[in-house]
């Protein structure tokens, strides 16, 4: 269930196929946050096995989920993990009693929390604790006593035995070492804290906070009791600490429920949402991303722009350049910090209305905290947080009204169309600004069933009154204690379940609505029809979706990592093992050096159906150039290979290019069956070099001086400039052999397949998500396999002198057995070659053609491309290729053997150029 819940949320924020807003097209100047950054390490290091001997992934999983649950009840950042937790009695000097609860500690935090969750809570930075020490209890065998910055003392007497005590005290000292370096910046933080010259002098004017303390806060004083309020909170905080050593006590929600004083919002705000901690581990951080990106332009700076005089413009702020200049630099840094999310419609609003009460700083880091925990996904391409919560609220009000659920069905209207406003601006747009400030009050205190609990409620105080202004007016106050008394089981914990049990249907209607859209928007279809193209939008996507980690861009489109993984997913050939690659001249390389032949081949076809040339493709690209492959004839597919390897351009095909052909040949036949495509391809590069247009004559090489490579090597390279190849005398090589045509005419476009099974179709998106999984867990334990295999011995058994004369022999009697197979059919040659459309240019013995060559040309065009003419022909043909296969398999035990293997049952696809040359020398 934890691995499901963890994918689900992948989905929904992958739901969108927009590109990030906030980020360039290859926008590599960007350095995430220190605290982003280190979260991402610590979760990708969680997610690898640090060795074969794991624990078991259901005890991770486990400890994975509570300390989200951890993080998420106290309001903690997410780098913080549940290491210590024990049962505790907690005291005050000031308090009557001791108060029975849970206590807990991460690397940067202690935490408690009273048994019945409100009797008492609070969060303790470590940073801010002055002394730790043992003291005697009489109650107690085992008890701290913990002095805070603000010469607070808190008494923890803990339930437990000896080595449960023991192992909590040296967890804490070690974790209060750590977190010594940032004490020296305590006292600067806590001078940006409004509590703390409240405190000093109430009628003090502070320096730093919301443009509130320059245009004024909404709202008349008087009216809003604003300083009986603050007397009331001055009373509080000189008993239960204040900013970062804040004790919560029921009192303090009474406050915060009857609304806060203005000038103490702000920070009581940043308290309860936990973005005050985020503020102060990344101090500096605001500035530097202002500085960093100063003067850079993205998607999400121009809509930014669009929407900043339409933020709040009864507020005078906003009307002034001040005040927008403000909103823009929390916008546009917030737009940097998170990219991938960058701005939407509905974050002005949120942002200009918490910067009345919070400086710059503070907004920015409380916008986080609402985007990235609060409200998860209410800001994203695709809102699929607040169209979630949309579907929680209509079943909310299903099960507690409905009677007014049934009036809505009757009328039929959506609860979504009035409701989603009050959702994404936080009702800030759909009350006065007070009662707004009021919900919001609640809101960062008690989380985001707040929402759900005021969304049930509007009923007008005064509904039969003729002016409008009147009707529109309600009973606040009342509705507020009918929210949390009427509707109190309407909770956090529901509030998440519903989520999780409703984000399925989200994930299906978001990629539905985008699936059909962008399919509506192809220029060509490429005479694919509708379920094929379907088939290729799923392709497309679940490719990007799970290459995005390796992805090098930041839009839509598909990099050459993930064109790898989409054309594996259509067809068997183009299927790669990407592990341990390497990259080396800009050549894919193996972990040992060797040149992979099949990424080379796949690369020149992204770079074919890149026609922008942008270093990615669209989905319109693909469509368009597998079309031009599935439905192409037999000319336009040899001339596309033809142009795939002709690197220049030039109209010709060179040695090198050439032989690249013939490796491309061979890794795309290495998973066939027969034997047929071994002479098919050292026919072809007979027939290459026979037909190359060359001034020089290379056909004077026989049998009798062979044997010396390097011979055949300065042959090759003196006329390496001579040896071109154009498309027509290309065309002429590939129609000459049955086994080429056949590729060319219908082989190549069937290797591509876009029906499913209908077992694969019928899986769902959950039987997907098991399936990655368990590939991942597949790889993982291959990985392993690989290393203890590699760890063992090897045993090499050296071949025998017996076994190398034999081989010898049976080499000589192949020889001759071949000679004598040629001059018995020297009259059957001339009468084929006289209907042939390739001529040989002699008929000496020899001649590049090899037996293969031979009887491949005599085949008739209504037979197997693999069937000859007689017994012994095929014999002492099958007698040649069992040689070349014993000659060119790879020794496992061989590390220094040949990498290419024309063994058909080894998928490898790595040829070396040597390895090409070998096999023209062999094969002759």
């Amino acid at each position: 269930m934890q691995l499901i819940t963890q994918s689900m949320q992948r989905l929904l924020k992958n739901a969108a196929i927009e590109p990030a807003p906030g980020k360039f097209i290859f926008d590599s100047n960007f350095e995430p946050s220190p605290e982003k950054e280190k979260s991402e390490l610590k979760f990708n290091n969680s997610e690898l096995p640090r060795s074969p001997m794991v624990p078991p992934l259901r005890k991770d999983l486990e400890e994975r989920k509570r300390d989200i649950e951890f993080q998420t009840f106290f309001n903690l950042p997410a780098t913080e993990h549940l290491m210590e937790e024990c049962s505790c009695d907690f005291s005050t000097p000031e308090m009557k009693e001791s108060l029975n609860g849970k206590l807990q500690l991460s690397e940067g935090y202690l935490a408690f929390v009273a048994d019945d969750a409100k009797s008492c809570n609070f969060v303790l930075p470590l940073y801010t604790v002055r002394r730790v020490e043992r003291i005697n209890s009489g109650t107690h065998n085992f008890a701290l006593s913990i002095l805070n910055w603000h010469q607070m003392k808190l008494i923890l007497q803990i339930n437990g035995h000896k080595v449960t005590f023991e192992k909590f005290c040296n967890t804490i000292r070690d974790n209060l070492k750590n977190q010594v370096r940032y004490m020296k910046n305590l006292r600067s933080f806590l001078s940006t804290c409004f509590s703390e010259a409240l405190l000093v002098d109430p009628k003090k004017d502070i320096s730093t906070g919301g443009l509130g303390l320059i245009f004024g806060f909404p709202g008349d004083v008087k009216k809003l009791r604003d300083r009986y309020k603050t007397k009331l909170w001055i009373e509080y905080l000189q008993t239960n600490g204040r900013n970062l050593t804040l004790v919560k006590v029921p009192y303090f929600s009474k406050l915060v429920r009857v609304g806060l004083p203005n000038k103490l919002r702000g920070e009581i705000w940043e308290l309860c949402s936990g973005a005050i901690f985020l503020r102060f581990v990344n101090d500096g951080m605001y500035e530097k991303l202002q500085k960093d990106n100063a003067g850079k332009v993205s998607l999400s700076t121009e809509e930014i722009e669009k929407d900043l005089n339409r933020s709040l413009p009864e507020y005078p702020a906003y009307q002034t350049k001040e005040g927008i200049n403000t909103l823009r630099r929390v916008l546009t840094a917030y737009s940097w910090k998170d990219p991938e999310l960058g701005y939407c419609q509905a974050m002005n609003i949120v942002a200009s209305a918490i910067l009345i009460y919070m400086s710059e700083e503070q907004a920015f880091w409380t916008l986080s905290v609402l985007c990235d925990r609060l409200i998860p996904g209410y800001y994203s391409t695709s809102m699929y947080g607040a169209i979630l919560d949309q579907i929680i609220f209509e079943h909310y009000v299903q099960n507690k009204m409905p009677l007014l659920y049934e009036h809505f069905q009757n009328v039929d209207v959506q609860l979504s169309v009035a409701c989603l406003p009050w959702f994404l601006s936080l009702y800030i747009n759909s009350m006065p600004l007070l009662f707004a400030f009021r919900v919001l009050d609640c809101f960062f205190m008690e989380g985001p069933r707040v929402l759900f609990q005021i969304g049930t409620l509007d009923q007008p105080a005064h509904p039969n009154n003729k002016n409008q202004k009147i009707r529109e007016i309600t009973k606040f106050n009342e509705l507020m204690m009918v929210a949390f008394k009427e509707f109190s089981n309407i909770t956090t914990e529901s509030v998440i379940e519903l989520r999780k049990t409703h984000q399925f249907k989200v994930i299906h209607n978001i990629e539905s609505f985008t699936k059909r859209g962008q399919i509506r928007n192809l220029k060509d279809t490429s005479k694919f029809s509708k379920n094929d193209i379907s088939i290729i939008y799923d392709k497309f996507y679940n490719a990007q979706f799970y290459g995005k980690q390796k992805s090098v861009r930041n839009d839509s489109r598909m990099d050459l990592n993930t064109f790898y993984r989409f054309l594996g997913s259509i067809s068997s050939w183009a299927k790669l093992d990407d592990e341990n690659l390497t990259k080396e001249n800009g050549s894919p390389r193996d972990n040992q050096g060797r040149r992979l032949v099949g990424y080379e081949f796949i690369h020149k076809l992204f770079i074919h159906f890149d026609q922008s040339q942008s270093g990615g493709l669209t989905l319109q690209d693909v469509i368009c150039g597998l079309g031009k492959i599935i439905f192409g004839d037999l000319m336009s597919r040899i001339e596309l290979f033809f142009n795939l390897h002709d690197s220049d351009l030039d109209g010709y095909l060179f040695k090198e290019e050439i032989l690249q052909m013939s490796e491309s040949f061979l890794f795309i036949f290495r998973n066939r069956n027969d034997d047929g495509h071994l002479g098919s391809v050292s026919n072809f590069i007979r027939n290459a070099f026979e037909y190359t247009d060359s001034v020089g004559d290379i056909n004077d090489i026989s049998d009798s001086n062979l044997p010396e490579k390097n011979e055949v090597n300065n042959t090759l390279t003196e006329n390496e400039h001579n040896l071109r190849m154009s498309l027509p005398s290309f065309r002429m090589v590939v129609l000459a052999d049955g086994y080429l045509e056949e590729f060319f005419d219908s082989g190549f476009a069937s290797s591509f397949q876009f029906i499913e099974p209908t077992e694969e179709r019928s899986k769902g998106l959950g039987r997907e998500i098991f399936n990655a999984l368990m590939s991942d867990g597949m790889r993982l334990a291959e990985k392993f396999g690989k290393r203890i295999n590699h760890a063992k011995p090897k045993s090499h058994i050296p071949s025998s002198p017996d076994q190398n004369n034999s081989s010898n022999s049976n080499r000589n009697d192949m020889t001759s057995h071949v000679q004598s197979l040629e001059s018995s059919n020297n009259n059957a040659e001339s009468n084929y070659n006289d209907s042939s459309s390739l001529m040989p240019r002699n008929n000496s013995q020899d001649s590049f053609i090899s037996v293969e060559s031979q009887k491949s040309s005599k085949m008739q065009r209504n037979e197997s491309p693999v069937s000859f003419g007689s017994d012994e022909e095929d014999d002492g043909l099958m007698q040649e290729v069992d040689r070349l296969l014993s000659e060119f398999s790879i020794d496992e035990n061989d590390d220094n053997s040949n990498p290419l293997s024309i063994d058909i049952q080894d998928n490898t696809n790595i040829l070396e150029d040597e390895d090409v040359n070998k096999l023209l020398e062999d094969i002759n």
